[in-house]
């Protein structure tokens, strides 16, 4: 959980951190009588040249006018050789032409944005007339396009007067230019800060820390990784290191995981997740119909392909991978580019500007274990600053359960093979098996007692901090078994808004058909085990405990789970227990 004393770091501490910065633009702002600016007011986005969506970078912005309109704004700029100003112009008689319902443009004079009065932007706040200066230099050459002699003289300045207007006018982009790159830089700085105080706040009480609570028996620990001291589970220094990862980094390796089709091939030949998708929504057409909604990692676009054939009035569609490109290609073919509308970016960087209020958010956000790659933050964050009060979100709940395993060929394969590998002992590397979470098809077989559900979320009232928890779980063996080899995780998912006629589950459950989660697999390390019942484990067993779930301290799309578990031996005739204790990391 969060720790209490969020409420208590003063926000100040932030302003602080960057007063210093500010003053060294004092003189700036006064010689060029800017008002104050708040520079985290909103984020920066580019606007297309040709419609309405949005992206986070003008180089992507670009690439898709070209991927989409077949219009080479570089290029263009380039063969006709123009200076700043005349970028300026340019920039604006294309957003003016397109006002006009004008959107195949044959550009091959300067001539026809030559007017001064293209110097006035078109589109208010316009982004990429202050990052001209980014995109590659005009280089000077001989054949580059002289003004033609023939040119109308409507708009002509006496020479002098020219130049000075030129000169006053560079003046004013140059502050211009300076500004925007200062909040630009600002914004950046006070996003990488923010990102730091909200980890500090989240572990900085040791008392209300989650491994503070949970006290391993010593003989648990052997040569496993506890965390049990709040210092090595999340280190201040180490936070602010250079090299630490932040969650730029994570985002970083995340939006390339996500760029190639691979990925999206494979959820989508997933038949049981995207079907249940697919049901939902056209089984449930009237709560889509006239209606606008939000695809919050819209990946392939298919869910919103499905919102849009389901009767959607408008889909915003949100992604930061490059996938989106693809993406829209793919609506284009479809002829349903009236109705999609794509957002490239993090939805956390995403204003009204971007995107309205929405009356549905659909999401296919569950990764293995369910909270793995964090997702389900972003869409928690979605859900409070753009549904709808009586929106709804799909899919709306969401459980996870633990079942006991017993599964010693399989503990043969990863482990005990390590041993005599060639004639040679490498069983050092057999520890490595213990440490981490393994996605794997469990066979029904090796499931030995119930499934408990230790987590049910509510996908419209949860909060973020309710997805790093501590629950307690019972389960009953149903089958004997010699020992406990470890625990199956797996999720179910279910759209069940108000107002739906025919609601839908779709399951990850080792009883239920395969799908690309499969299960996470925690195999116990025997070193881990306190002590284990000399008669094995019989029919009836009771096996109680908790379960963790932290976001991993180097990576917080990552997640940690600890299991603790317990059978009073003397309930079944035995003088000892059988409990241990271990973490596993799901990465």
């Amino acid at each position: 959980m969060e720790s209490s004393t969020f409420s208590r770091l003063p926000n100040e501490a932030l302003d602080d951190e960057v007063s210093s910065e500010e003053d060294d633009h004092t003189n700036l702002e006064d010689e060029q009588g800017w008002e104050d600016v708040e520079p985290d007011i909103e984020n920066i986005v580019f606007k297309s040249l040709f419609d309405d969506n949005i992206f986070q970078d003008v180089h992507s912005m670009l690439q898709y006018c070209l991927a989409t309109y077949r219009f080479d704004f570089l290029d263009t700029r380039r063969r006709l050789g123009l200076d700043f100003l005349e970028s300026i112009k340019f920039v604006n008689y294309i957003r003016a032409e397109v006002l006009r319902g004008i959107t195949t443009l044959e550009i091959t004079s300067k001539q026809i944005f030559e007017d001064n009065k293209y110097l006035q932007p078109v589109l208010e706040d316009d982004a990429l007339l202050f990052s001209l200066d980014d995109l590659e230099p005009v280089k000077d050459s001989s054949d580059l396009e002289e003004p033609s002699s023939n040119s109308s003289t409507e708009n002509q300045i006496p020479t002098d007067e020219m130049v000075n207007l030129r000169r006053k006018l560079q003046r004013t982009v140059d502050a211009v230019k300076d500004r925007f790159h200062y909040i630009r830089t600002h914004m950046k700085r006070r996003s990488s800060l923010q990102a730091d105080l909200d980890r500090l706040r989240r572990f900085s009480d040791p008392g209300t820390s989650f491994w503070s609570s949970v006290t391993p028996s010593p003989t648990s620990v052997g040569n496993f990784r506890t965390n049990t001291d709040h210092t090595s589970l999340f280190n201040r220094t180490s936070l602010l290191s250079p090299t630490q990862s932040t969650r730029s980094d994570d985002d970083g390796h995340y939006k390339q995981a996500y760029a190639g089709i691979g990925i999206h091939e494979t959820m989508i030949k997933d038949a049981i997740r995207t079907n249940a998708y697919m049901h939902f929504i056209y089984n449930n057409a009237h709560l889509f119909k006239g209606k606008t909604v939000l695809d919050v990692g819209c990946g392939s676009g298919i869910l919103s392909l499905f919102c849009a054939k389901a009767g959607a009035k408008m889909v915003y569609a949100v992604d930061q991978s490059d996938i989106i490109y693809k993406a829209i290609e793919v609506v284009n073919d479809c002829k349903l580019s009236d109705i999609i509308k794509f957002r490239h970016g993090s939805i956390e960087n995403m204003t009204e500007q971007d995107i309205p209020n929405v009356d549905i958010i659909v999401s296919e956000w569950m990764g293995y274990a369910l909270l793995y790659e964090s997702m389900l933050d972003s869409v928690i964050l979605a859900r409070d600053k753009f549904l709808k009060p009586k929106g709804i979100i799909l899919p709306s709940h969401a459980s996870l359960f633990i079942a006991p395993v017993h599964d010693p060929e399989y503990h043969t394969q990863k482990v005990e093979f390590w041993s005599n590998v060639h004639g040679f002992n490498m069983s050092a590397m057999a520890k490595q098996a213990y440490l981490d979470a393994i996605v794997r098809t469990m066979d029904p077989p090796t499931i030995i007692g119930s499934a408990h559900k230790f987590l049910d979320l509510d996908l419209r009232t949860c909060r973020k901090i309710d997805l790093e928890f501590y629950a307690y779980y019972t389960t009953t063996l149903h089958v004997a078994a010699p020992s406990l080899s470890g625990f199956a995780v797996w999720f179910d998912v279910v759209f069940a808004p108000p107002g739906a006629s025919q609601p839908e589950t779709m399951s990850t459950s080792p009883f239920q058909p395969v799908t690309h989660w499969e299960q996470a697999y925690l195999m116990i390390d025997p070193e881990c085990k306190g002590q284990t019942l000399s008669g094995g484990l019989p029919v009836g067993t009771e096996l109680r405990g908790t379960v963790r779930y932290a976001k991993r301290a180097d990576n917080e799309r990552e997640v940690d789970i600890r299991v603790k578990w317990e059978a009073r031996g003397h309930k079944l005739g035995h003088e000892e227990d059988e409990e241990g204790e271990q973490e596993w990391a799901m990465r």
